[in-house]
């Protein structure tokens, strides 16, 4: 694209790439995946919304989740003490990357800023781990450059939890993950991080909503979770004995901040992550539907009447281009002959019961007889949905940059040539 990247010229610009690709496109489209940038969230003529108006049936929203994570761990981050916290983090990897004695002697060099948030807990580890020597250093050579014992705190309470996160980030990345695979991640997450500081659920709602805000034992925020402020101490005496006596060394009220600051920190972190979802409304809000169940184990826990109805009949005008009425009544006969067979096959149903959410879409298809091949069928098309956009920025990585400004009279067959040569030089190295 050499026009400016709105909404309208790189929808102009994808549907003439899809003409040439498959010119009934807009019969077999299933979904969008995109990250969260206004041109292609946009609810009234964003990308996303475009092509739900040019596809013949409805489309599912896909808003990348990998992205999500990052916008909140980017916000609370960022909260962190108005800003402060993150601002001298950066600041201080800048002041390290300066010093060329100190990187010979570490034979390291910290890392840098990049445009990813949860790279934030790649410099947390790597000033911990080298702690002795930077304090060292810079009390030798720049004295004003010293985290305080309140930052250090901070960075020893908070780093465990970013690391969580990174796991998932990483793992929400793969290429074959499925869409429920993903969300089924992020709830383990959430999860995780609420064992992890302690955080709970108040189930008495008047009692919690005349509680004493002068309370200092209990830290409020929302979806009625609380957050025990005994409980961030003993956290972040946990994390060693530097940070215990980093704690100890701050005056009562800055004991109070710092342990304001982590809670607030760990309750908005759970709370963002409990809204990352990948399916989206027409307005780009997190959708009221449930991911469509793609996997066996999933389908025997469903009863037909549901599978029917919330399942097969969104999609059934959709198959009627495709496939003959009779194909579209073998799924729904096959579903039911599946919940028949765990239930009269002990064996089977156990070895089904074994699957969670890391399995894969053929590993626990290929158990099933090969009768429900229609309902495999079915359920792989929904398996299709790209439930981020790792895949086609993995793409852009392998194929990089081929049209530049100085090669803007190159054929788009010219084009392709080069992309199926580089393809094939890649294939013939595996």
């Amino acid at each position: 694209m050499f026009e400016r990247h709105t909404a309208l010229n790189t929808f102009n610009l994808l549907v003439k790439f899809l003409n040439a690709m498959y010119a009934p496109w807009r019969t077999k489209m299933i979904s969008m995946s995109t990250d969260g940038e206004n041109t292609n969230t946009g609810h009234l003529n964003g990308l996303v919304t475009r092509f739900c108006r040019e596809a013949s049936n409805v489309l599912l929203r896909i808003w990348c989740p990998p992205h999500q994570i990052d916008v909140v761990v980017k916000e609370k981050s960022g909260a962190i003490c108005d800003g402060e916290w993150v601002k001298f983090a950066w600041s201080f990897s800048v002041f390290l990357r300066q010093q060329e004695n100190l990187i010979t002697t570490l034979n390291v060099k910290c890392p840098k800023q990049t445009n990813r948030w949860v790279h934030l807990g790649r410099l947390l580890k790597f000033l911990m781990l080298y702690r002795h020597q930077l304090i060292a250093y810079t009390e030798a050579h720049r004295p004003a450059k010293l985290p305080t014992d309140t930052w250090w705190v901070i960075a020893y309470a908070i780093s465990p939890a970013i690391d969580q996160i990174n796991t998932c980030f990483v793992m929400s990345q793969n290429r074959s993950l499925l869409m429920v695979q993903q969300e089924q991640l992020i709830d383990n997450l959430v999860a995780s991080l609420c064992v992890m500081f302690n955080i709970n659920l108040v189930h008495d709602v008047d009692a919690h909503d005349n509680l004493d805000s002068d309370d200092d034992a209990v830290i409020h925020t929302l979806d009625r979770k609380q957050i025990n402020a005994e409980s961030i101490v003993a956290w972040v005496e946990d994390q060693g004995s530097f940070s215990r006596q980093c704690y100890e060394r701050l005056s009562t009220i800055e004991r109070e901040d710092v342990v304001r600051q982590i809670a607030e920190y760990a309750m908005g972190i759970v709370a963002g992550l409990s809204g990352v979802k990948a399916q989206r409304d027409g307005r780009n809000g997190p959708s009221d539907l449930e991911v469509p169940p793609v996997l066996p184990h999933q389908l025997t826990k469903l009863r037909h009447g549901f599978f029917v109805r919330d399942v097969l009949e969104p999609y059934r005008s959709h198959l009627s281009l495709h496939w003959p009425v009779e194909k579209i009544d073998l799924v729904e006969a096959e579903h039911r002959d599946l919940i028949k067979l765990c239930k009269d096959d002990p064996v089977l149903r156990a070895t089904i019961d074994k699957h969670d959410h890391k399995t894969m879409f053929n590993d626990s298809w290929d158990v099933l007889p090969s009768r429900f091949d229609h309902l495999r069928s079915f359920c792989g098309r929904l398996a299709t949905v790209f439930p981020n956009t790792t895949s086609v920025e993995s793409d852009f990585s392998i194929l990089k940059w081929e049209m530049d400004a100085n090669r803007i009279g190159l054929m788009n067959l010219s084009l392709e040539g080069i992309f199926q040569a580089k393809q094939r030089a890649i294939l013939q190295a595996l």
